[in-house]
């Protein structure tokens, strides 16, 4: 699945390694949205399509202390 960006597309279960907002990329359920991801969360799966769904990160965020 190519987003255009060229930015690697994360999968469910990965870490994330740096916090940030991402674009959350549905397999065909409905459109992309954005959601905010700390670091060392896991990616979550989707309750609709599962593992299918990627991330992609948008922007970086500084992590708070």
């Amino acid at each position: 699945m190519a987003t255009g960006s060229g930015n690697k597309l994360y999968k469910p279960g990965e870490i994330v390694l740096k916090a940030g907002i991402y674009r959350v990329i549905h397999h065909g359920h409905r459109d992309p949205h954005e959601a905010g991801l700390n670091a060392r969360d896991v990616f979550p799966a989707c309750k609709i399509c599962g593992v299918r769904v990627r991330f992609e990160i948008v922007r970086e965020l500084a992590e708070s202390d």
